[in-house]
């Protein structure tokens, strides 16, 4: 069997299409997970949103709340849930000045290279961040 000019064509365009797509994915990586990648970082954001809360918390009543339903009866703050599962973010106070940030991560955060420390460094699965507030001098 003798294929056409075209037939060649067509065999040769296929294959160079199904090899970008392959090396697509295996670059950036395959859709399920980028979509972890973006979970991961909304926890992260979710997060982040916390410590300031218990920051502007601290700012307003000189300690740490005691819990994060104390947290969230501040005027404004809103304590979000993991995306995925609905499960609280937990919160801890430690002592006077540390507490304790936690959630459950898909996949391990990727080193920043460039930019510097991370703080929002995390291993997959549950992993706690320790966070410290300052007290103000007095004027």
């Amino acid at each position: 069997m003798r294929f056409t000019g075209r037939q060649r064509l067509a065999a040769i365009v296929t294959l160079v299409v199904m090899v970008a797509v392959i090396t697509g994915i295996v670059i950036l990586g395959s859709p399920a997970e980028e979509r972890m990648k973006r979970i991961d970082l909304r926890r992260v954001n979710d997060l982040e949103g916390m410590e300031n809360a218990v920051k502007f918390y601290f700012a307003e009543h000189a300690t740490l709340p005691m819990s994060v339903e104390e947290l969230s009866k501040q005027p404004g703050v809103s304590i979000g849930s993991d995306p995925v599962t609905g499960a609280a973010y937990r919160y801890r106070a430690l002592d006077a000045e540390q507490f304790e940030l936690c959630g459950t991560f898909d996949r391990a955060s990727t080193p920043r290279v460039l930019t510097g420390v991370n703080r929002w460094e995390h291993p997959a699965g549950n992993h706690c961040f320790t966070r410290k507030v300052t007290k103000q001098p007095s004027k």
